[in-house]
């Protein structure tokens, strides 16, 4: 009898995969794309040292050698020979706080000729009478020229300029102020004795004593008339200018109504002529009590009633005795942020291209790592690296006298968000990029992109509003003002920051992804 054997199935050993171990494999494959990453650049110490101590030199340097920002303009004056010698001093000494005043003399054609020829910045016309002009209400012109092809010295000259009309302004009228003070002193003398001499005609006095007092009266309102004429006017004062108006009317008011007093004394009959010597005698009080006001009020007051007090709140909070930074201080985070974002998109330009040149993604193809533990262990090695780098130049900052502030936790997470930013940009450069050169080339524009648009030098501010998004697509920029906030004022940064930080990371994350994907499928 056949017996059939029964058939077993074959036995295979085999180990049941788990997730854990999955996931496991995973972080091993970056953890060797992030070596791998490491290895070389520890292969490259030039490049370390010159990522490291360039920027900190470049920022040394420009402490040392950074003295004003204000440019110096050379000045030539063209002011008339009849110009008073006490005007022509004062003149000479308000343009000298601003400008650099040449000590050759020019003519007029000179001085243009030479502004042409580059010998001179600006040329500044003073005009003739200028005393006279401003004690008649009249506005004199002082015209100033320049050659200036820079947008910004324009600018400064501009605003010199104004500033310079405006101490002249406050300094003649203030001077013109003080000497009608001083005359209108004598005038209330004058006028009490006046006073007295109206009185003494209210009783009998003698034809030749009224004689003697109507030629004093005449000589007081031809000093009136005088004194009338070096009040300054009214249109050319910015505070106290009723006071003004007021001594001006009560001073046509006693010149006219000494002319009724001398109408009075001619006639002979100074019976009927009594009311106007007592109302004659009234606004020659009324005027004395205007002159005293008049004269009590200080001449700066008149001029320019409103005045300024600085005083920056940074000096209270931290307790120093200067207000803003040093510009070495001041641009010392602009560095910093400059400095991350370059070296990671330098490094983040030249990593993928590098490596698609030279043949390295058919092995990745068949290796077990795929493109995203590619790119996430260059971010983790090249973070660490520029990490390493951005602590060595905080610290020499701060033996520059830099502060920090703020909290060291949100420094480093903006650090950190700010590098990761700046290479998800560099990598893009890398996946379009078809050469080193071309790589290079791209990151020399973001570079140049970053120093006129980021904020470093010129304010984000002074850019029409199409520019934002520009602006916003530039990780530098995010980064100058977050370092700003958090090591000079002490404050969190904006969450702006934050968000548009991440919004560029993120997408650039995902953009490089993408695209290498792309490249790595067709290898």
């Amino acid at each position: 009898m056949d017996s059939a054997s029964p058939v077993r199935p074959t036995q295979r050993s085999h180990t049941t995969s788990r997730p854990s171990d999955g996931l496991s494999q995973w972080f091993i494959r970056i953890r060797a794309c992030f070596l791998k990453e490491i290895r070389e650049i520890r292969r490259q110490p030039l490049l370390i040292i010159s990522l490291i101590a360039g920027p900190l030199l470049v920022l040394v340097l420009f402490g040392i050698g950074f003295v004003n920002s204000n440019p110096v303009l050379r000045t030539a004056l063209i002011m008339p020979d009849d110009l008073p010698d006490d005007v022509r001093t004062r003149l000479v000494s308000l343009i000298g706080l601003n400008f650099q005043i040449t000590k050759r003399a020019y003519t007029l054609s000179e001085a243009r000729t030479a502004l042409e020829q580059g010998d001179l910045d600006v040329v500044q016309v003073i005009p003739d009478d200028i005393s006279g002009k401003l004690q008649r209400g009249e506005h004199p012109t002082i015209l100033v020229y320049s050659n200036a092809i820079n947008p910004l010295v324009e600018g400064w000259v501009q605003y010199l300029a104004y500033a310079q009309v405006n101490e002249i302004n406050k300094a003649l009228l203030t001077e013109q102020t003080r000497l009608a003070q001083q005359q209108a002193r004598e005038v209330g003398v004058r006028i009490a004795l006046g006073a007295n001499r109206l009185t003494e005609l209210e009783r009998e006095v003698s034809r030749a004593e009224q004689e003697a007092i109507r030629q004093e009266l005449r000589a007081l309102r031809a000093f009136l008339v005088q004194f009338r004429a070096t009040i300054p006017p009214e249109n050319l004062f910015a505070g106290r200018s009723e006071d003004i108006e007021q001594v001006r009317m009560r001073t046509d008011d006693a010149i006219r109504a000494l002319d009724d007093v001398d109408a009075v004394l001619a006639s002979g009959n100074i019976e009927e002529g009594l009311k106007e010597l007592r109302d004659s005698r009234e606004l020659l009080t009324l005027l004395n009590q205007q002159i005293t006001i008049f004269i009590s009020i200080a001449p700066e007051t008149i001029v320019s009633p409103v005045q300024q007090r600085y005083q920056n709140i940074r000096t209270e909070a931290s307790g120093e005795a200067s207000g803003a930074y040093p510009a070495v201080v001041y641009y010392a985070p602009g560095v910093l942020a400059l400095l991350v974002q370059h070296t990671a998109v330098s490094l983040g330009a030249l990593a993928l291209v590098r490596e698609r040149m030279m043949g390295a993604f058919e092995l990745f193809r068949v290796s077990p790592a795929n493109m995203v533990q590619l790119l996430i262990g260059k971010y983790l090695g090249y973070t660490v690296f520029i990490a390493l780098a951005s602590v060595a130049l905080a610290a020499a900052m701060r033996l520059l006298g830099v502060p920090l502030l703020g909290n060291w936790f949100l420094f480093a997470l903006l650090l950190l968000l700010l590098t990761i930013a700046s290479l998800g940009v560099g990598f893009l450069i890398s996946t379009v990029a078809g050469s080193d050169s071309q790589a290079i080339q791209f990151a020399m524009i973001s570079l140049l992109l970053s120093i006129f648009f980021s904020g470093f030098f010129i304010s984000r501010d002074s850019f029409a509003a199409w520019v934002a998004p520009i602006i916003a697509l530039i990780p530098m920029s995010h980064g100058v003002e977050g370092f700003q906030d958090v090591m000079l004022r002490g404050i969190p940064p904006d969450p702006e920051v934050w968000i548009e930080l991440g919004i560029i990371a993120a997408a650039t994350f995902g953009l490089v992804t993408f695209l290498t994907q792309r490249q790595f499928r067709r290898a």
